[in-house]
């Protein structure tokens, strides 16, 4: 990872396609392979954003299943579901893709951009590869990967602020506002500015660190203020914490606590992280190496989690991984942007071409025609088999299909708002889908359902093969759809499989 290149204030051609060249293949990927949109929640996110657009507010009580209708709710997404919906509305799922595949951009432009500050280009490259393994199963369309940006965004500016040695403008207030509507990681943000704060308190000499605390105080004040303009007010700070002590949490792959029984993409970060830093070692700044514990900690204990901490590790690391391999090159590197605009006549048709490169992208993405294709979370195909009459009635649906029911204008039993539903129900629903059919009798008597939809492998499927009153309706690799024969009041339905 040594530097190789002369600190000049010209424009390398490395740092070009560094910049502009790896958010533009994570762009172009982005809106040509459909991974994204295999998110059973993105139906109920869209959902939510039509319905608060439809009524003019914010839900607070739940509009969409059957089996919790009227329970106490609260989007607390709400802007990113609008944002969501109407990029819906505006292409369809060409929309979506193309929401999200800025999104991707844009935080690799950033990261691309703190990188090569610190770093040659390829050491940069390597390191966006190992962020790429990281956000890989991060990517999928919903708030978190809308809010991913605002998070690397908002590490670069106390960043900033830091290397500035004075306190954050309080206009980045405003960004917390956008923020605390957008997703619940907001707090992290919140929690970043005061550890950045507590540096600045650290490194203060003895006579400014009043100054310090004045400014670095009254801007985390405007951030707890600007914390509660939501409407959720003060229970958005402890919406986060109520959801990370779920007990429900156990039965969900992405709150799980990070495997290491196979080798996965984590521990392949996690021991080029301690090579990296360790054979060349790396000096980190004692309250960022706390930051940096504090979310490998998150990351360990709920495996989602990977991506937040990739994208804070980047920037941290960023400067004593840079240093520590530099050999004896200048650090920082030359800031890119002046010497850009210094010979932005030589690069105007470089520059001119990137932008027709990603401009052409997007438009060949809204031109195209594209349907979300059928995957483990969507079974489109099969849930277009059943009937109106039967869409109306109650279902017993997989836990990851219910956004797509939302979407499709369909009460689910359940959907990926386990904190709504709660630990006992979820639990007990989750007992169920594993085989559990003397449980799901009861529901059955309770709910009355008309209909089920389930994935082939799961346990109870083949019970309710033999289950008298039910016989299967239609069957593919994603989906197998049960309904309750006459005898039970209900549509009769003949057998389809493919």
């Amino acid at each position: 990872m040594g530097d190789t290149d002369k600190s000049t204030s010209r424009v390398a051609p490395g740092d070009l396609f560094l910049l502009i060249g790896a958010p533009f293949i994570v762009f172009a990927f982005a809106l040509v392979v459909s991974n994204a949109l295999a998110d059973g929640d993105t139906g109920w996110h869209i959902g939510a954003g039509a319905w608060i657009v439809q009524h003019g507010q914010v839900p607070r009580t739940d509009p969409f299943s059957f089996s919790a209708a009227g329970r106490e709710w609260m989007a607390h997404e709400w802007l990113s579901e609008i944002v969501m919906f109407g990029a819906w509305q505006a292409a369809g799922w060409r929309g979506i893709m193309l929401l999200f595949g800025t999104a991707a951009a844009l935080l690799y432009a950033m990261l691309a951009a703190h990188l090569r500050k610190w770093m040659p280009p390829a050491a940069s490259a390597l390191f966006l590869v190992y962020a790429t393994i990281a956000l890989a199963p991060a990517y999928l369309a919903r708030p978190l990967m809308l809010a991913l940006p605002m998070l690397a965004g908002w590490m670069l500016l106390m960043i900033r602020a830091r290397e500035r040695d004075t306190a954050p403008s309080p206009w980045l207030g405003l960004l917390m506002l956008v923020w605390v509507n957008a997703h619940a990681s907001f707090v992290i943000g919140i929690a970043i500015a005061g550890a950045f704060g507590l540096e600045a308190l650290i490194e203060a000499d003895r006579g400014r660190r009043w100054q310090v605390v004045r400014g670095w105080g009254l801007f985390g004040a405007i951030l707890l203020v600007a914390g509660l303009c939501n409407p959720a007010g003060y229970h958005a700070y402890e919406y986060p914490l109520y959801v990370s002590r779920l007990e429900l949490l156990q039965y969900i792959g992405e709150w799980r606590p990070a495997s290491f029984d196979k080798v996965t993409g984590f521990e392949v970060i996690l021991l080029s992280g301690l090579f990296f830093l360790l054979y060349r070692p790396a000096r980190v700044p004692l309250v960022r190496l706390l930051m940096l514990l504090g979310f490998l900690h998150l990351a360990l204990e709920h495996i989602r989690q990977l991506a937040v901490l990739m994208v804070v590790a980047t920037v941290v690391l960023a400067e004593p991984i840079g240093r520590a391999w530099s050999d004896g090159a200048p650090r920082p590197r030359p800031p890119l942007l002046p010497a850009i605009r210094a010979e932005r006549v030589e690069l105007r048709p470089l520059l001119a071409i990137a932008a027709l490169l990603f401009a052409g992208v997007a438009t060949a993405r809204l031109a195209l025609p594209f349907d979300r294709p059928d995957s483990r979370g969507v079974p489109q195909s099969a849930l277009q088999t059943v009937p109106p009459d039967l869409r109306g009635q109650p279902v017993f649906n997989e836990y990851s299909f219910g956004g797509l029911l939302v979407l499709e204008r369909i009460r689910p039993f359940i959907d990926g708002r386990s904190d709504m539903y709660g630990d006992v129900f979820t639990s007990d629903y989750f007992e169920m889908s594993r085989g559990d059919i003397a449980r799901w009798r009861r529901a059955d008597a309770r709910w009355k359902f008309a209909w089920t939809i389930l994935p082939p492998d799961n346990a109870l499927v083949a019970k309710l093969d033999r289950e008298p009153g039910w016989r299967r309706a239609y069957a593919d690799r994603w989906a197998v759809i049960h309904v309750a024969d006459v005898q039970r009041g209900q549509p009769q339905a003949g057998t389809r499989q493919r």
